[in-house]
Formats: structure tokens, C-alpha cells, sequence
């Protein structure tokens, strides 16, 4: 038997034993790197996923930053070719509509926490600054979410024209506007206040409220309503 025939058995009963095993005793008994390593067998058919799986995470320093790497990025870790890149980049998109899906089913968003669940789930994935809408009925049930301009990974401009169209499609009583500051903190910036008083203005003037302007920073959420030196811009 030939060196590479061998190492191929050994990797066929390896895979086969990883994958008896999750199928008896399930998902939650894996490391990150087992579990990445398992995901890999389905791309990758002949090499050892294991070495890949641990270069992966010394890369991005954990399962969540690679499942929310762009497929460019994951390509440049040896060993990653087109088809896993894209594989593993779905599976955070997987994630993200998953996690939207369960929280969008929510009756009412008069809770700050359910309202800063629903906005964070909507930038998990994003590497640029997005501005979206979240429109809402009087009971704060949600009746609409949509990025309304996206720019690069420090800002982004705000787009009046398809701001006004989502607030005419959705015909809503309360608004709130959110956007993101990858890998930033999450204090606003001169701009964001101009954003914030001219969506107030405009809003007030055809009988909605801003609710809340929220903006997701690296490692936190801020909420525009609750600083007092913004309080004028949610208020009818």
C-alpha cells in the first residue's frame, strides 16, 4: 500500500469515527476547533481539516470572527480555497438570519433589551457602516426593517430620498434609526447628530416619532434617546 493511499484510510476512519460520534452524543461535546474541523470534512475531502481548523482560529481568534469573515479574507488562511471560504462565510449568514428570524417574531418592542436584540441582530455580519429604519405601530410592534445606505468602515451618508420612501411604504407611529461603527466605539459623531435632528425634523412634520437613534460600536450599544443632551430629538 502506497504512502498516500495509507494516510488516506487513516483519514476516512478518522472522519467516519468524528462523525459516528456527533451523531450519537450530538454537537454540544465539541470544541470550537473539532466542531470547525467537522465542518470542514465537507469541503475539504482529502486533506487534514483538524491543522486547518486550528490555523483558522489563530487567524481570527474565534469561531465567530470566521464565520463572519468576508470569503476574501478566509481565502488567504493556507488551505482555504474558494469553496470553503464561501461555505463558511454562509454559515454566518445562516446565523444571522436565524437569529433575525427568531426575534422578529416578537410581539412588542417597548423593552429597551428587545429593541437593542432587534437592531444587533441586523449588523452581525456587517464590515461596513449601514444606516437602517425600524418602523413600528403604536404598540411598538415592528412593521418594517431596512438598511437605507451602506458607505465604507467609517462612514456612511444619509440617504434622505430612500429614508422618506421607508417611512411612506411602512406608514409608521414611531421610528427608529440605527447604524454601526465597525470596529469603533459607540459614541456618536458630529454627523450623527445632524442625521438624528434632521430625521427628527423631517418626522415630526408628518406626525411620527423618532423613538430612539441606536448605534452599534464594537463592544457596545448607545442609545441617542437616553442622553439627556439629545433628548430634544424625541420628544413630539
Amino acid at each position: 500500500m502506497s504512502k498516500s493511499t495509507a494516510e488516506k484510510n487513516i483519514h476516512a476512519g478518522h472522519r467516519k469515527r468524528v462523525k459516528a460520534n456527533v451523531y450519537k452524543n450530538g454537537f454540544e461535546q465539541l470544541e470550537d476547533h473539532r466542531l470547525l474541523e467537522l465542518l470542514l470534512f465537507y469541503s475539504i475531502p482529502r486533506e487534514d481539516t483538524n491543522e486547518i481548523a486550528h490555523r483558522l482560529l489563530n487567524e481570527f481568534g474565534s469561531f465567530t470572527n470566521i464565520i463572519k469573515a468576508s470569503p476574501k479574507k478566509l481565502s488567504s488562511v493556507m488551505g482555504i480555497g474558494e469553496n470553503t471560504a464561501i461555505l463558511l462565510s454562509a454559515m454566518g449568514e445562516l446565523c444571522s438570519r436565524a437569529v433575525k428570524e427568531d426575534i422578529i417574531k416578537k410581539p412588542s418592542y417597548k423593552k429597551d433589551e428587545d429593541l437593542y436584540k432587534l437592531i444587533s441582530s441586523f449588523y452581525l455580519n456587517e464590515e461596513n457602516e449601514k444606516l437602517s429604519i425600524a418602523c413600528f405601530d403604536s404598540g411598538m410592534k415592528l412593521k418594517g426593517i431596512d438598511f437605507i445606505s451602506e458607505g465604507d468602515s467609517i462612514r456612511t451618508d444619509f440617504d434622505f430620498k430612500v429614508f422618506l420612501s421607508k417611512v411612506i411604504e411602512y406608514d409608521p407611529a414611531f421610528v427608529v434609526l440605527a447604524h454601526n461603527h465597525p470596529g469603533a466605539e459607540s459614541a456618536p459623531s458630529a454627523a450623527d447628530i445632524d442625521t438624528t435632528a434632521s430625521a427628527s425634523v423631517t418626522l415630526r412634520k408628518i406626525g411620527v416619532v423618532l423613538a430612539d437613534h441606536i448605534i452599534i460600536g464594537k463592544d457596545s450599544v448607545y442609545s441617542m434617546r437616553k442622553d439627556m443632551r439629545f433628548s430634544q430629538f424625541f420628544t413630539n
